[in-house]
């Protein structure tokens, strides 16, 4: 959806945005950037070619010794073929055409930007699915968190000293320390970078207004750490969602389209209820705040009392959000991390001040 927003052709196809757990950042703690890097930074073509060209031309079979004929070659691998090739030319790239900026231009009200509503956010935990479980032969916490960022001693103990970051002792070193890093995660990749172009977007009047949202309820998600869900406990056979667990990257679609199955308890139904109100109301109207009388008229009764009870999803209409924290019900807060943010070199004015 990023890209869309600023791609001119796509201009007048659509009349909002809504980005779920957008990519960006990375470039940070000695990282010249990560897997969320290209997601919000685009690649030029020679740089997009660089990272995937010639491992995508030889694992094809095209082994030619001049680009042209690797190209003839590649012409007659069919799609299906190519996209289950290991090396994935997956950037979103600047061609001239569908991208011609560098980045979505959220410093400025212009031509390149579609000046439509928006709604971004994030899960709780999103980076949980974008950092390394730790090894279990680690013995210290910097020694976890330096395996799972895949960053070295020096900016994994200027995390630990910054404070910022706490450490929760549960007695399990790889899992305590993991959850460390999956908050700089989190932070690193999606909520630092998605708050700050909320706050620029609305600033600039790039777009006429802007929400932004928390997941605190999920399920399921992109779980490569095999970290699971809630615990099961009696009454609970799916598990337990007022006890902890790790929101997952992706574990809040069944929220936006109402389709969690099996449901753990009520509040899963009833926030879900809540919530397809919200995503539904912004689809038709540009505003997440669904009509009291249209909900009342319609016998949608839970979606009324978790509005009642929510109050108001209110825009993005400074450096401090607001933004809503989605869940049964769902309730107001300021944006979050801003300290980790700014530590992390993407504080909440990192569009403007960089003047991007």
């Amino acid at each position: 959806m990023r890209a869309l927003l600023g791609s001119p052709p796509a201009f007048g196809k659509f009349q909002g945005g809504i980005a779920m757990s957008n990519l960006g950042g990375g470039v940070d703690l000695g990282l010249s950037g990560d897997y969320s890097t290209t997601y919000s930074s685009y690649l030029t073509i020679p740089e997009s070619y660089a990272l995937a060209g010639q491992a995508l031309f030889l694992e094809a079979g095209c082994n030619q010794t001049s680009l042209p004929a690797q190209i003839s070659c590649l012409k007659q691998v069919s799609a299906a073929t190519i996209v289950d090739l290991p090396t994935n030319a997956r950037y979103v790239v600047q061609d001239g055409h569908y991208i011609n900026t560098p980045e979505l231009d959220v410093a400025n009200r212009n031509s390149s930007t579609a000046h439509v509503p928006v709604i971004f956010g994030n899960t709780a935990n999103d980076g949980a699915s974008f950092c390394s479980f730790p090894p279990t032969d680690i013995t210290t916490l910097s020694e976890g968190i330096q395996a799972s960022l895949s960053i070295t001693p020096y900016f994994a103990d200027l995390i630990i000293n910054s404070k910022l970051f706490p450490y929760y002792d549960t007695g399990n070193l790889t899992l305590d320390s993991f959850n460390v890093s999956q908050r700089v995660s989190t932070d690193k990749q999606f909520r630092c970078i998605d708050q700050a172009t909320m706050y620029a977007g609305v600033s600039s009047s790039a777009f006429p207004t802007a929400y932004y949202y928390q997941m605190d309820r999920t399920g399921a998600g992109y779980d490569p750490n095999h970290v699971g869900g809630p615990p099961v406990e009696p009454g609970y056979p799916y598990g337990d969602p007022n006890l902890p667990y790790f929101r997952l990257h992706g574990s809040d679609m069944p929220w936006v389209f109402g389709n969690l199955d099996p449901l753990r308890d009520a509040d899963d139904l009833w926030s879900i209820q809540l919530t397809t109100a919200y995503f539904g109301a912004f689809v038709k109207t540009g505003n997440p705040n669904p009509s009291e009388e249209y909900l009342l008229n319609r016998g949608y009764g839970v979606a009324l009392e978790g509005v009642r009870r929510s109050g108001e999803w209110v825009n993005v209409r400074g450096a401090d959000g607001p933004m809503q924290l989605l869940d049964w019900p769902s309730r107001e807060s300021v944006f979050l991390e801003p300290e980790q943010c700014s530590f992390l070199n993407y504080s909440i004015s990192y569009y403007l001040e960089k003047g991007h």
